[in-house]
């Protein structure tokens, strides 16, 4: 499951990986958007201290039981003071923008980088990337098993698809995203377990989460 990469203009690099998606159920190799060439060469390197095969990983994931592990992940907050309440929040009403991909501009100044690269893996579904790629298992980013047993979830209830990974973000296009406040606050709490940086040191609540998925197309995730 070697991945390997093109260099593109970044000016075309969102329209080169959607030309790669819509090709993938006949080529069978699944298409990623890494940006610059430090973000290929920082997922490069992180997968080389991963001695596990992908094949292996696949196979792990499948035995993780994520109540558990969020449980698990909870019970550690709470020795902490962690308030589930504190960190709901209030609804923020509707919010319009709702994102988009963002891994070919510079996260400072949103310019378009001349020069990024798109990745390609044979993998049978998408959310099997974590595993081909090796991603994750450093600082508070979930061990890349876990990764997928997530986004296998997401991608069943969801449709979503890991669209970008680079060296510390992952994002995703969504074709079914929830349609209601309820369930937009369901999926919020699970990435906050998955990725709590997102709301710790993002948007600080879960209600404000929820509401940027609310009919979202695309998800977001940054580990520090």
């Amino acid at each position: 499951m070697t991945f390997t990469t093109i260099k593109v203009p970044g000016a075309e690099a969102v329209e080169q990986l959607n030309a790669f998606r819509d090709q993938y159920p006949q080529t069978g190799q699944y298409p990623f958007l890494i940006g610059p060439d430090e973000e290929r060469q920082r997922i490069t390197e992180a997968a080389e201290f991963n001695q596990e095969s992908p094949e292996e990983i696949i196979l792990a994931s499948q035995k993780v039981n994520l109540d558990e592990w969020v449980a698990e992940c909870r019970a550690e907050l709470e020795e902490y003071g962690f308030s589930a309440d504190e960190m709901l929040g209030a609804w923020p009403g509707d919010i319009i923008e709702k994102g988009s991909l963002s891994l070919h501009k510079n996260v400072l100044s949103g310019r378009i980088h001349p020069e990024v690269f798109l990745g390609q893996v044979q993998i049978e579904s998408p959310w099997q990337l974590p595993a081909a790629l090796k991603y994750g298992g450093w600082n508070d980013c979930p061990e890349p098993e876990v990764q997928c047993a997530f986004h296998q979830k997401w991608h069943s209830e969801f449709g979503a698809e890991i669209c970008g990974v680079a060296g510390d973000v992952v994002e995703c296009t969504v074709e079914r995203p929830p349609q209601d406040q309820q369930s937009a606050l369901r999926l919020a709490w699970e990435q906050y377990w998955y990725c709590a940086d997102i709301v710790d040191q993002g948007c600080e609540t879960i209600s404000n989460l929820a509401a940027t998925l609310l009919k979202s197309p695309y998800w977001f995730f940054w580990w520090d």
